[in-house]
């Protein structure tokens, strides 16, 4: 059964860990949203802790296994399986306050003029991600961007909520680009709902803890988001170039501006 908000949880050798995260999720100060785990073919017994966790939360908690093994495929085939208003996606080993659903569906039931909203980031020693601790609108955010600030420092993806009509032009159904396979593919979506002219915010009502890292073989330690380091470098026209021909590529339908 339909909710107003989709959370997506992608999940690979998380067998223990994802239960923290999902259990923060499980305890939201409201029941208008659904869960939905996808597990991308784990060396461990990742899928029967998902199958668990669905048994005991039938509607609420969904999980599937992506045969399509791979990072980037993950994140597009759950996406795939989203049919809420608003969607979210929330890091397998991270964890949420328990107003985060709530807060920031009830500021886009408000302002109908936004599109996506992120939130305050704190990481495990209590830091701030500095550019999350104050309101911020559009014109502030573009701003931020146009002078070279990159969208993971303003918007952290796994903060944000979006509206469903954000994926309207993906015609192909390719919202997570190959090329962000070595990590940050949710900062190239933001990317591209920006450039495509989709409006964001950033609110300090709700927490998201990003636990960058701390779990010894999360991407971040493993591997060099080389893709996702090569377009935070360019200058901001630029990037807007490379995102939207990235974009175009993958929605042949969309005809290029």
């Amino acid at each position: 059964m339909s909710k107003k908000v989709d959370v997506c949880i992608c999940v690979k050798d998380r067998q223990a860990i994802v239960k923290t995260t999902v259990d923060s999720i499980l305890e939201q100060d409201t029941d208008n949203y659904r869960v939905l785990l996808c597990d991308d073919m784990s060396s461990d017994m990742t899928m029967n802790t998902l199958l668990e966790y669905q048994n005991a939360n039938p509607g609420k908690v969904l999980a599937w296994q992506n045969k399509d093994k791979g990072y980037v495929n993950c994140h597009n085939f759950i996406l795939s399986k989203t049919d809420a208003e608003y969607i979210c996606f929330i890091g397998s080993d991270d964890f949420v306050d328990g107003s985060k659903i709530s807060a920031q569906s009830k500021f886009l039931d408000e302002h109908p003029d936004v599109d996506v909203v992120s939130s305050c980031v704190m990481f495990p020693d209590k830091r701030v991600l500095s550019n999350s601790f104050v309101e911020l609108n559009n014109e502030q955010i573009t701003e931020a961007l146009k002078n070279g600030h990159p969208m993971c420092t303003i918007c952290h993806f796994e903060s944000v909520m979006f509206r469903r009509k954000c994926l309207e032009k993906f015609t192909s159904e390719k919202y997570f680009f190959d090329e962000y396979n070595t990590g940050r593919c949710g900062e190239g979506f933001l990317y591209t709902l920006h450039f495509l002219g989709y409006k964001f915010a950033n609110i300090i009502s709700t927490v998201y803890v990003y636990t960058q890292g701390i779990i010894q073989d999360s991407m971040t330690n493993k591997i060099v988001p080389e893709f996702a380091n090569l377009i935070d470098m360019q200058e901001y026209d630029m990037k807007k170039t490379a995102i939207m021909e990235l974009f175009n590529n993958y929605n042949p339908h969309i005809k290029k501006k």
